[in-house]
């Protein structure tokens, strides 16, 4: 009895026709959210920047960064399983509240910290380059996903537990508590996204971790007054306090606590499970915002704002795509001046060769990859192989597409280095990112009524004497460096030897780099800067639209609902995953847009995807938590909703791993319709397709699942 008197209390203080007790839950969610969004804008792109960028990150391919996003998405989302699990069995909601909290905190101070890490790495950020931030990274992510695991169902449980079984605000409340979760998920992208873009990646990750701070501290001091006894952990053979008035209120004793669940219970759980299973389509498509749409958003579509708006707000940034090719042509300039180390090494005829064709004046890189293909003196090279007939020499016109799928084999006998093919592949990358910053910035200068930017891209002849200048300088720091530590390389060892000075190079060119920004600072002119809005601001549009949608879904649902017409929730589901597929049909247009204007799509593609994505989302996200709190018997309520998240577990690693396979740059996207030269068309066209085919399958089964989730009983 005592236990149903404390339960009356947060339900009894109300504020608009709610319990108070909600409305303290959907602020913790909202900073709990503003955490977890904030690092998830930022997290890709922290990934794919450069180590010589001017906000530099880890150095990684986009397809590495996609993986990494759906391990971690898929982990975010695994954890609730046994999150839930030992929350019903041992901890109770309110306790794994306050310990997801404070992991997902500690987790992305581990993010923040990393950069300290980093700041040393001369290459790439891996395991064996740099331990320390490697790890540290990967230990911040992996505290997160634990952290989330305690919180996410727990929270949502202790909603559920503000109502009746049956009472009809119980859906409302959800969409309430879901417009909570995309407020904080709205601000997050613009407060933290903002600062990691603009200042600095790590900055972005402890602003997300301040959220975290925010949101335990209101929790802590609503709790006492709001949510007495909500989240304590059941005790065994007690049923909620809804099961208890139904039992006084029949004839008939009911039973309590029964060891085995009811054909009901069964059949509901059977629903509960089905409408996870496709929900897999859903957030699989829909979790591509971290992955392919952000990448997309980043370097392919058209983020320009006017002159007077950039330079009257924070937030925006000046000339970013005219500062990317630069420093993208300072690359080029100093793989040509390596490339040419390395060409230098070779016999001068065939040395000859090959700076011919870098230095035709409309440079062909697959032309000139061929001549890499094969023994460039092929009689010389075939008789110290020993072989007695000597093979045609293969020329570009020959297979140039198998030169860039396969390397050729490296001999001692065909003089073949590796560091050369090394270094002339990297001439060919920075060439074509040179090339297609430099369209982008162009595009952006045109609709802006500037003339074009004139950096010579194609004219390798003069990049390789600048390139051969900015090495000769480079190199004398180093050895001036290495000079004031003679005493110390002397008595290293050839591989501690060869260690420092790669250190030293580092921090030559680490310098170079700030003096270039420096510079360009000082010559940026407010007045006829070109101003664009962050990446992460397109993140922001999902959950604002929830929170402009969410009221009147509310209102539509309702209305219907008084009318006798308001669809199952299976019904809902399929309406979900509809819009959803039109969602990614403009992706498709977005994409045809970007390869004609050179990587400048207009925004209204991504503007109008996420609104569909909302819709979707609104059909499906909020009446799923509502359905798994109704429906799930209460003794496994927090275990069942770690189910309804494993369907997001799955799908996040999915949508990480869909990228990388099918839709990352570097491997060329899938192609089956449009083909590949138009981008990421074939990608978005699959990404529409799946959820079409789920949602049409849902709609069959509707009225089988309605029927077994004996509502009316």
């Amino acid at each position: 009895m005592s236990n149903a008197k404390t339960t009356d209390a947060p339900r009894a203080k109300e504020f608009l026709g709610h319990p108070v007790g909600l409305w303290a839950l959907f602020t913790t969610e909202m900073w709990e959210r503003f955490c977890y969004y904030g690092m998830r804008a930022l997290l890709v792109l922290y990934l794919i920047s450069t180590l010589t960028d001017s906000n530099p990150g880890f150095g990684w391919s986009e397809s590495d960064a996609n993986k990494l996003y759906g391990w971690f998405t898929g982990l975010v989302y695994f954890f609730p399983l046994f999150g839930g699990f030992i929350a019903d069995k041992f901890l109770g909601q309110h306790r794994s509240v306050l310990l997801g909290g404070s992991l997902m905190a500690l987790g992305e101070f581990c993010l923040f910290y990393t950069e300290y890490f980093r700041q040393s790495a001369h290459a790439t950020i891996t395991p064996d380059s740099a331990p320390a931030a490697f790890w540290c990274f990967i230990l911040g992510l992996f505290l997160i996903t634990l952290g989330n695991g305690f919180f996410k169902p727990c929270i949502s449980v202790m909603v559920g537990e503000l109502y009746e079984k049956n009472d009809p605000r119980r859906d409302d409340a959800f969409n309430i508590f879901y417009m909570g979760i995309n407020v904080g998920a709205f601000l997050a992208p613009l407060v933290a996204g903002s600062i990691g873009e603009k200042v600095s990646w790590h900055w972005g990750f402890l602003t997300a971790c301040l959220g975290m701070i925010f949101g335990l501290t209101t929790y802590s001091l609503l709790r006492p007054k709001y949510l007495p006894n909500v989240g304590l952990r059941k005790k065994k053979n007690v049923e909620p306090k809804a099961d208890a008035e139904n039992a006084e209120s029949t004839a008939a004793p009911q039973p309590t606590a029964p060891s085995k669940l009811t054909k009901a219970e069964i059949d509901r759980v059977a629903v509960i499970l089905t409408l996870t299973f496709f929900c897999i389509a859903f957030w699989s498509v829909f979790e591509q915002a971290g992955t392919a749409l952000n990448i997309f958003a980043k370097k392919e579509t058209n983020r320009q704002v006017p002159t007077a708006v950039g330079s009257a707000f924070p937030g925006f940034l000046a000339n970013q795509d005219e500062l990317d090719a630069k420093i993208l042509t300072n690359e080029l300039r100093d793989a040509l001046a390596v490339l040419d180390a390395e060409i230098a090494a070779l016999p001068e005829a065939d040395a000859a060769k090959l700076r011919a064709a870098l230095f035709a004046k409309e440079i062909d890189i697959e032309a000139a990859s061929a001549l890499f293909a094969a023994p460039l003196n092929d009689e010389a090279t075939q008789v110290e192989a020993g072989e007695v007939e000597t093979a045609p020499t293969e020329t570009a016109e020959a297979a140039p597409a198998e030169i860039a799928e396969t390397a050729p084999v490296e001999t001692a006998e065909n003089a073949r280095p590796e560091t050369l093919i090394a270094a002339f592949d990297a001439v060919a990358s920075a060439y074509n990112e040179a090339s297609f910053a430099l369209n982008k910035a162009n595009g952006a200068r045109l609709k802006a009524g500037q003339e074009a930017l004139a950096l010579p891209i194609s004219n390798f002849e003069a990049l390789l004497v600048d390139g051969k200048l900015r090495r000769e300088s480079l190199q004398a720091q180093v050895d001036e460096a290495a000079a004031a530590r003679a005493d110390e390389l002397a008595a290293a060892s050839e591989e501690e030897r060869d260690a420092i000075l790669a250190g030293l190079e580092q921090d030559a060119l680490k310098k170079r780099q700030a003096t270039f920004l420096a510079d360009e600072a000082k010559k940026l002119d407010k007045k006829t800067a070109i101003y664009t809005f962050p990446t992460t601001w397109y993140q922001s549009v999902n959950p604002f639209c929830v929170v402009i949608f969410a009221p009147l879904f509310n209102i539509l649902w309702g209305f219907l609902r008084r009318r006798g017409l308001e669809p199952s929730t299976p019904v809902k589901f399929g309406i979900g995953l509809v819009l959803l597929s039109v969602a990614f049909f403009f992706m498709v247009g977005g994409a045809l847009h970007s390869v004609e204007t050179g990587g400048n799509a207009g925004a209204y593609w991504l503007l109008c995807c996420y609104v569909f994505c909302t819709w979707g989302e609104l059909c499906l996200s909020p009446v799923g938590l509502s359905m798994v709190s109704r429906l799930a018997p209460a003794r496994y309520a927090s275990m069942l909703m770690g189910v309804w998240f494993l369907s997001s577990a799955i799908a996040g690693y999915l949508s990480g791993y869909l990228a990388a396979w099918l839709g990352s740059g570097e491997n060329g996207s899938v192609a089956f319709c449009f083909g590949r030269e138009n981008g990421l068309a074939d990608y978005f066209l699959l990404m529409a397709l799946a959820p079409m085919v789920a949602g049409l399958i849902v709609f069959a089964l509707a009225p089988k699942l309605r029927k077994m989730t004996h509502e009316n009983e």
